[in-house]
């Protein structure tokens, strides 16, 4: 009883934390690739600026950081609860248990999650201005990547006793 109790907080866990952790470290990559001068300077006033503290970059990181981790709410839950759990699943009764499928998958369902934001926001609708935002292009199947891995450390399927 004590082991199918852990099973299952362990895969509460791996659903709630998995997608928020990816996106905030998805985020802040991307603050840092592509706004550098709102994580590396600071402003002093409206013509100046000097070179961040590491605590000043630290909070401009973070920042962004609890940006994506609502963005992995929005998107990475309903993701993880509508791709992610019935594709788990389905490895754990296959016996497919090691990290990689999980990361392949996990790369396929957010570049599906992605694609659907797009069309859902109309970001299609000037597709040069999405391709001058390449690393956005990224942010899909880097976070779905990010965040089947994590799912996968949290969960540690080959743990999970055979049916």
């Amino acid at each position: 009883m004590t082991r199918n109790w852990k099973q299952w907080l362990r895969l509460i866990l791996a659903v709630l934390f998995a997608p928020i952790l990816a996106a905030g470290l998805v985020a802040a990559l991307l603050a840092i690739i592509m706004v550098p001068d709102l994580v590396f300077q600071t402003e002093i006033d409206s013509a100046t600026s000097r070179p961040a503290t590491a605590p000043e970059i630290m909070a401009s990181l973070f920042g962004f950081g609890a940006i994506g981790g609502a963005m992995g709410i929005v998107l990475g839950w309903p993701a993880m609860i509508l791709g992610g759990l019935p594709v788990h699943a389905w490895l754990v009764r296959k016996g497919r248990t090691d990290w990689l499928p999980y990361a392949l998958i996990g790369l396929g369902v957010g570049t599906i999650t992605m694609l659907i934001y797009f069309l859902a926001t109309g970001s299609w609708r000037d597709p040069m201005g999405l391709l001058d935002g390449g690393p956005l292009l990224l942010s899909g199947p880097l976070t779905g990547f990010l965040a089947a891995s994590l799912f996968w450390l949290i969960r540690l399927p080959p743990r999970i006793p055979a049916p």
